[in-house]
């Protein structure tokens, strides 16, 4: 795969995360705490579909690690560097903000905020520290999935089983059956067809059985018309043929720096955003300062922290933990 393809995604991530930011800042906020009348602005709502398109790239990007590792060990550690070591940091600085400055309806005890550190506590009925986490959880839950069909060597049949789930999910979404809400989590099937895409995608690009896995690629995009809806169907229309274009190395102008620092960024961003701009503008409006001003800085200091984040720590975690196994294969 050629870097720039991956660059090309990394970009696609980064303007997702961006999106969720301004969901978050100019319409989430506005249901939560309420914006002047002039400030909240309707269109920000969709900001929140960058998050199924998040999904797409982890589809592609976890398939493609799939293809580069050789035990499961190998997919383990690559996975546990990439998410954890940023993701304590992030939730210890959210923590810290909240205990703070303090927020409303967001305040989380010690404990609970120590049982976010797995990840996976939504399944154990622990509140987040910040809302934003669910996704975390879905993605986890997707990787076991993988995982499973990793170490049963199915790989090859991916696409089968994904699509299996996607049918479900939209006998659900069309009142035929009735699956219980813990089984439907625990499949994740309101977000399976995004996932699959993007392995979809992957293959696509690879010459991997490209006929049928168009096949299952429009199945998976007709899907979302039961799951969600028809306008927003026309949405994810949209997401494929940006995302094949971008999975292709058709949309180079995604290359260009500043969307590449973006997308370097995307994670933290994503993870630290959220409170901390809901921080920044209750205290404008307290202060009676322009919102604006407010949430301009909100997403100026989100942006510096979360580069911060991914300099000092998301990178070096991911390369002295993947030293460290390389090392300790050498020597058992």
């Amino acid at each position: 795969m050629k870097v720039t393809r991956l660059l090309e995604l990394d970009a696609l991530r980064g303007l997702a995360a961006l999106a969720v930011v301004f969901y978050h800042y100019f319409y989430r906020y506005d249901t939560l705490y309420q914006h002047d009348d002039n400030i909240a602005v309707k269109w920000a709502q969709f900001g929140h579909f960058g998050v199924e398109l998040f999904f797409m790239v982890s589809g592609f990007v976890i398939f493609w690690t799939l293809h580069r590792v050789k035990a499961p060990l190998d997919f383990i550690v690559s996975r546990f560097s990439r998410l954890y070591p940023t993701y304590w940091v992030s939730l210890a600085f959210t923590y810290m903000i909240i205990s703070v400055f303090g927020l409303s309806g967001r305040e989380v005890p010690l404990t609970e905020a120590l049982g976010n550190m797995l990840m996976f506590h939504q399944y154990l009925g622990i509140e987040h520290v910040d809302g934003v986490y669910w996704t975390l959880t879905v993605e986890l839950t997707f990787y076991f999935w993988v995982f499973c069909l990793f170490l049963m060597n199915s790989l090859s049949k991916v696409e089968y089983v994904f699509i299996t789930m996607v049918g479900f999910s939209v006998l659900d979404g069309l009142g035929y059956l009735n699956i219980p809400k813990p089984v439907y989590a625990a499949f994740i099937l309101k977000y399976i067809s995004f996932f699959l895409a993007g392995i979809c995608f992957y293959k696509i690009t690879h010459d991997m059985k490209a006929n049928k896995t168009w096949v299952i690629l429009g199945m998976s995009l007709l899907s979302t018309i039961a799951v969600y809806s028809y306008g927003e169907f026309l949405l994810f229309c949209f997401f494929y043929i940006i995302f094949y274009l971008a999975s292709s190395g058709n949309l180079r102008f995604l290359t260009y720096k500043p969307l590449v620092l973006l997308g370097s960024i995307s994670y933290p961003l994503y993870l630290i955003h959220q409170n901390l701009g809901y921080v920044v503008i209750n205290a404008f409006y307290q202060f009676k300062w322009h919102p604006l001003a407010g949430i301009l800085l909100a997403l100026v200091l989100s942006v510096i922290v979360a580069y911060v984040l991914a300099r000092f720590v998301e990178k070096p975690a991911v390369a002295s933990i993947r030293q460290f196994y390389r090392d300790w294969k050498t020597i058992r």
